[in-house]
């Protein structure tokens, strides 16, 4: 019998290793994930800034040209 609760102890302890390296490693994808999720959001909004920018330019240039006219 004691031979029995060593074992599952012992297997309970490996166990509990592979989880909390399981864990880990998801944790470490997880960060890289939401880093380049925050990357990839920052670049966007400067990209629809950039776009509203131009469009706001271009009404603007084209507003300047009628009055020309």
């Amino acid at each position: 019998m004691r031979k029995n609760a060593h074992a599952a102890l012992a297997q309970s302890e490996d166990t509990t290793e592979e989880l909390i390296g399981v864990l880990t490693a998801i944790s470490v994808v997880s960060r890289r994930l939401a880093r380049k999720l925050a990357l990839l959001d920052k670049s966007a909004s400067a990209e629809r800034r950039k776009s509203q920018d131009g469009a706001a330019s271009a009404e603007v240039t084209h507003a300047d040209q009628s009055r020309a006219l």
